[in-house]
């Protein structure tokens, strides 16, 4: 539940910089807010901040990039002819052309149904054991143009390769920004590192406080949060139940919130985000979310403005009912 924007982050944290540096001229002796630990110590966690930052930096390109070449292999559209896409859907009229329109294997060419990159290999796996079927009763081996079956199935391969790569990508992605946040610190207390850099620089401004009681110096300390040091998020209530096919279903009780733009849902690594309806009918909003599992609980259920900043935390309320469907 993120409140200092991620582009604001490391100003946060010069403010507070500076401001030690000129604590340490004041005090004569560097300002440590416990044993070994001081301006220094706060400057080496943030090159490691920014060190993580650059890493997710590195790996969004290199994911965009491995999305873009598996989506080269399957195609942008039907009607790329460099993709297994084309391919795919000229298959049916050739083999009907090949063994004619009664023949139950013309009658049964695989249909590619949902086409979504987690269903790319099982569609070409089901069109190669149908072709392979078709060669096995027909001579020459049918072919799609220059297109055999031999190239579907390098196809499959690279896809299997590159799918791989893609999801190694996002897995290292996902693990790297839950490791700069949790250095960072801007989460729920109860959730934050004592050694991240915001339970660092509150325990630094409790410390000029108590060394510098109505000094200049502790009247201009610099903000962490927008809102306070602590100041409490406003609540929500939601439910939610589990639906076959990995969904959940969650229903909230829309806050009237300034600036609500998005509903984000959390659950392991799976962290997803829905448009906020602010109009949603009798004020509860209704998202089924695809590709989730809840272990136990859902994780987090929150709602966040147009930068991503959480304004509004949900409560689970078990009693919350269902609203019916019309």
């Amino acid at each position: 539940m993120p409140r200092i924007p991620l582009l604001e982050r490391l100003e946060v944290c010069d403010e507070n910089r500076a401001h030690w540096a000129q604590a340490d001229a004041i005090a004569g002796v560097p300002v440590e807010i416990v044993p070994g630990f001081g301006r220094v110590q706060l400057d080496a966690l943030r090159d490691q901040y920014h060190g993580l930052e650059e890493a997710i930096t590195q790996l969004e390109g290199d994911l965009e990039l491995a999305q873009n070449e598996r989506e080269g292999i399957w195609g942008t559209s039907t009607e790329d002819d460099d993709g297994v896409w084309f391919r795919m859907k000229q298959y049916k009229t050739m083999v009907k052309l090949r063994l004619g329109a009664r023949h139950p294997l013309t009658r049964t060419v695989p249909n590619l149904g949902t086409v979504t990159p987690r269903n790319y290999l099982d569609i070409v796996h089901r069109f190669i054991d149908h072709w392979e079927r078709v060669n096995a009763l027909s001579t020459p081996d049918l072919t799609l143009g220059s297109f055999t079956l031999a190239n579907l199935q390098t196809a499959h391969s690279n896809l299997d390769a590159k799918i791989a790569q893609v999801d190694s990508i996002e897995t290292t992605l996902r693990v790297r920004r839950e490791e700069r946040d949790q250095l960072f610190g801007d989460e729920p207390e109860e959730l934050r590192e004592e050694t991240s850099i915001i339970a660092r620089l509150l325990l630094y401004h409790a410390t000029i406080q108590a060394m510098f009681p109505n000094q200049p110096i502790a009247d201009t300390l610099p903000d962490i949060f927008p809102v306070g040091p602590e100041a409490p998020l406003p609540t929500f209530e939601f439910n939610w139940v589990t639906q076959p096919g990995s969904q959940v279903k969650t229903w909230l009780q829309s806050p009237n919130l300034l600036g609500a733009a998005l509903v984000a849902m959390k659950e392991g690594a799976v962290e997803l985000t829905e448009p906020f309806d602010p109009a949603a009918p009798s004020g509860v909003q209704v998202i089924v979310w695809e590709g989730v599992l809840v272990v136990d609980e859902l994780d987090e259920l929150e709602v966040r403005n147009g930068d991503g900043i959480t304004i509004a935390r949900g409560v689970r309320n078990t009693a919350f009912a269902e609203p019916a469907t019309l």
